[in-house]
Formats: C-alpha cells, sequence, structure tokens
C-alpha cells in the first residue's frame, strides 16, 4: 500500500510558509509542491532523490513552518454569525468550511490567511497555540498584548518556547531552569487573562534576572566545551599525523633514502640551481627550453621531470612567482618544492640586487648625469626594470636634484619601489649620502676591488662601504683579500717559495704538537 508523504494540507502549508523559510531544497521543491497537491511515495513524478529529500525533511520543515507564523493582534479570531455551512469561509490549509475563524500572519511579510482551529492544533507552534486559548477563552486583546510584552521582553518566548534554549546549561542548574520557566508563564499567563496596559515588570523581573546568569553559565560552559573539543580534535589529528607517519615511513623507507640520497647529491642541487637561475630571467617559453637543452640533467632526474614539465614551471613562476605545479600530478612534490625555493631565493636576491642597484644610480652614488642615465638604461633592461613605466624613470633620473627642494618618494611609484628606497633611506647616515649594501659578493666583484695601486686597508674600505655580508661569509672574504695581498708581495719579492715553505714547516709543527 502507497504511503502518503505530504498531504494536501501539509503541502499548502510548506507553500505558504517557504517565502519566510527560504530553505534552499524547499524551493527546489516548490514546482514540484505546486503541480501536485499529494505526494505519495509510489509517485511516478518522483526522482529517487526529491523522493529521499522530502522524506527527510519534511517533518523538519514543518516544524521550521511553524515558527513563521503568529495570530494577528487586530482580529485573532471571529465567529461566523451564520449557522449555515455554505456561509462559512474555508480554511486556507485543510480547505474545509470553519465557523471558528482564526487569523494567523507570515512574521516576514505580514501576509494573512485564514486557519481552522484543528489547523492550528496541528500545523501551529505551542506558542501559538497557547496565545488562541487565552484569546479564544479569556481576553481577545491578549495577542496584542503579548505582542507588547516581548517587544519590551524578547527573552520571553525563547524562556516559553525554545526547547534547545541554553543547550549547555549543566544539570545542576536545570532546576533553575524550570523556576524561570514556570514563575515566567505564570506571570504571563495572568497578564494575558486580562486586558490592561500595564506590563508586569515587577512580577517578570525575578525571573528574567535569573535567566540572564543562566545564559552566563550556559555561555561559559558553551566556550569550556568547544576549548574541550578543539583539544580533543588537536589531540587526535597529533595522534592521526604521527601514525600517518610512522606508516609512510615504515612502508616507503627504500623510496625515501633514494629521495635522500638524490638531494643531497652535489649533481641535483647543481641542476635544480641552474634552471632557477633560468627561471628568474623570464625568458620566452621557446627561449628558456632552448637554454635548457644546454644544462646537463642527472640520469637520476631523467626519470622524474621533462623539459615539458619544466617548461610548464617555468611558464607558472613567470605568472605567479612562485611554483606549485598543480597541473603536473606525476612529478614528484619535493622537486617541485626544492626548484621552488631556489627560484624564489634567487629571484627574491635578484629583486634586493636590482633595487640596491637602482638606490645606488639615484641617490647612493656621485655620478654625473650621463652616467646616472646610462646605470638606469642598463637596470631598465632586465626583467626587473622593465616592470616600471617610464614616467617613473623620468623621476628616477632627476631624483638626486629634486631631492634637495622636496626630499620625498614620488607618490606615482609603485608601492614596491617605494618600500625599497624607504629602507635604503632610513639606513642613510644624517648628513651626505651612503651606497646601499649589498648582501652577498662574487669573487668577479671583488677583483674589481682590487687594484695594483692599492694597499689592503684601501681594499678593505671599499669593501666595508659597498657590502654588508653575514659575519661568518664576512670573515671567509676578508680572510680571503688578505691572504690575495700577502701572496702578490710575496711574489713581487721573489720570495714566494721560500714562505710557502715556511709556511708548510711551521703547520707541520703545529701537527706535531
Amino acid at each position: 500500500m502507497a504511503t502518503t508523504i505530504l498531504t494536501p494540507a501539509e503541502n499548502r502549508f510548506l507553500q505558504l510558509s517557504q517565502p519566510a523559510l527560504q530553505l534552499t531544497e524547499l524551493t527546489r521543491v516548490m514546482p514540484l509542491l505546486r503541480d501536485h497537491p499529494t505526494i505519495k511515495d509510489s509517485s511516478d513524478f518522483l526522482s529517487r532523490s526529491t523522493r529521499q529529500l522530502l522524506l527527510d525533511q519534511r517533518v523538519n520543515w514543518l516544524v521550521q513552518g511553524s515558527d513563521v507564523w503568529k495570530l494577528l493582534a487586530r482580529l485573532p479570531y471571529a465567529i461566523n454569525a451564520s449557522d449555515r455551512r455554505a456561509d462559512w469561509h474555508h480554511c486556507a490549509l485543510c480547505h474545509k468550511p470553519v465557523r471558528y475563524e482564526y487569523h494567523v500572519v507570515l512574521r516576514t511579510d505580514g501576509h494573512e490567511i485564514l486557519v481552522g482551529s484543528e489547523c492550528v492544533k496541528k500545523f501551529m507552534s505551542d506558542e501559538m497555540q497557547y496565545l488562541m486559548t487565552i484569546t479564544t477563552e479569556d481576553n481577545f486583546h491578549a495577542v496584542a498584548q503579548y505582542d507588547d510584552l516581548t517587544a519590551q521582553y524578547p527573552q520571553v518566548p525563547e524562556i516559553l518556547w525554545d526547547q534547545q534554549a541554553l543547550p549547555h546549561l549543566p544539570q545542576q542548574h536545570r532546576r533553575r531552569q524550570h523556576w524561570v520557566k514556570n514563575g515566567t508563564k505564570t506571570t504571563v499567563t495572568g497578564y494575558l487573562k486580562y486586558r490592561q496596559q500595564t506590563l508586569p515588570e515587577t512580577q517578570l523581573s525575578p525571573y528574567l534576572a535569573e535567566y540572564t546568569q543562566l545564559q552566563a553559565v550556559d555561555r561559559q560552559m558553551a566556550e569550556r566545551q568547544q576549548v574541550q573539543q578543539q583539544h580533543a580534535v588537536q589531540q587526535q589529528a597529533q595522534l592521526d599525523e604521527k601514525e600517518a607517519a610512522a606508516a609512510w615511513q615504515a612502508a616507503d623507507q627504500a623510496q625515501l633514502t633514494a629521495e635522500q640520497q638524490l638531494r643531497a647529491s652535489t649533481s641535483y642541487q647543481t641542476y635544480l640551481q641552474a634552471v632557477a637561475a633560468l627561471m628568474v630571467q623570464h625568458l620566452p617559453l621557446p627561449q628558456f627550453k632552448q637554454r635548457l637543452r644546454g644544462i646537463t640533467m642527472p640520469p637520476a632526474l631523467g626519470q622524474l621531470v621533462n623539459s615539458y614539465q619544466l617548461g610548464v614551471m617555468a611558464t607558472e613562476f613567470a605568472r605567479a612567482g612562485q611554483i606549485t605545479a598543480t597541473r603536473l600530478q606525476i612529478v614528484p612534490r619535493y622537486l617541485v618544492a626544492d626548484l621552488n625555493r631556489f627560484s624564489r631565493q634567487l629571484a627574491a636576491q635578484r629583486q634586493r640586487d636590482w633595487d640596491d642597484d637602482v638606490f645606488n644610480a639615484t641617490l647612493g652614488f656621485e655620478l654625473t648625469a650621463d652616467q646616472r642615465r646610462q646605470r638606469l638604461t642598463q637596470l631598465r633592461n632586465c626583467w626587473e626594470g622593465r616592470q616600471l613605466s617610464d614616467a617613473c624613470y623620468a623621476t628616477l633620473l632627476r631624483l638626486r636634484e629634486s631631492w634637495q627642494q622636496s626630499p620625498v618618494i614620488p607618490a606615482t611609484w609603485p608601492e614596491k619601489l617605494r618600500q625599497a628606497f624607504q629602507v635604503r633611506l632610513a639606513e642613510q647616515p644624517a648628513t651626505g649620502w651612503v651606497p646601499a649594501k649589498k648582501n652577498h659578493v662574487t669573487p668577479s666583484q671583488l677583483r674589481q676591488l682590487i687594484t695594483p695601486q692599492a694597499d689592503f686597508a684601501t681594499v678593505v674600505a671599499k669593501y666595508h662601504r659597498l657590502y654588508a655580508l653575514p659575519a661568518a661569509t664576512e670573515a671567509v672574504t676578508l680572510s680571503a683579500l688578505q691572504r690575495y695581498y700577502l701572496v702578490k708581495a710575496d711574489q713581487r719579492a721573489g720570495r714566494a717559495k721560500a714562505t710557502a715553505k715556511l709556511v708548510t714547516e711551521l703547520l707541520k709543527e703545529t701537527v706535531d704538537d
């Protein structure tokens, strides 16, 4: 025997309630409800998913719909004066003629309908049924008085009718909650049974004050439970992570060892650094691939990545400034991460070097107008330089002269360039200009510091003026410069072999000691 999922009265109730509910799934099936007053589980117009949706949500929709209606305050009910059923109006839900008419209104838009007492009991909320009884038996104006009361004390409906109120309240406080609910209901009922203008403020105040305290306790318990749940989730997540890591390590130890050996190898590091150096140049793809063929790939990498995949990564880096290779699922993630790290580090270093060079060409060095123009033109030709507009370069050319009248960074510059200049300006002395110091140095750059006429002290001074390396690197660099001058002095004096022999003897004695 077919089972009715939705009766005509339930169907009409959901259609009338839907504007206030605005439930996505109910809205989706609304055309079906309008076309078919009665819906059974055997109805051939029902798809399997819609049938299951109605079975799962029917009760929930009806319960939610019961809360969006209220009795009409100015005319909560009326009794038809005629004894003839033909003169009676019909209920908007069951369509039966009713003599006792209850006028209900949608809370959201004020849409009014007429409902019989049986449908009020069947479809409407406990709150409406409570008001219906008092309005019918005691005080016609009870609904209007209730609206005034709840407007002044909006927590009253929650106390009386919300079964889910204070869900986190500890059990030892439930008696207090019952006391609040019973006392509030007795007070409200006494107020509604008689027509009156004055709200029962004095009678309600102890219950409302107690309810406020219970709400605070409920919030505290909710916060405590949330913290406990988060802690439990974190602990479980940590446990799961440890178990997963252990399982992964046990299952893939051999592969992991091979991966670690590959990543630690000099050939792997050298290759990725060379590829990253190409990527940060932002070359056109054909030119990138052509230059890529000139880099020797380690045999172990040949099974993991090819030129097409590297081209995809180069295109992504040029567009986004990083490499994720989401489309390349078969490329090992560690290889992607390593190449991304090398490329980002090189790009950041190139950008810093470029910022240093632009600052020095603009403000840091004493240059003629032609020298400044020549250096800025060289810097403009690289990829970083092509990101600036012609107008920006025009202000860079004139910045040293205009700084005397207006020592401010032009507001029209890109924000990154403004920040770069602000950082370097913050390091300037009170008077005069000094170059922005680079954080790394190459052998070719060191050779530019060395001249036949300069002595070691002069070269060190020039070095400190142009470079600021990490302490360990600086110690090695200065030691190398000093040794270079000692070797050159020995060569000029013709004592290089004697010096080397004596040093060998000294080192030998140190070892023997």
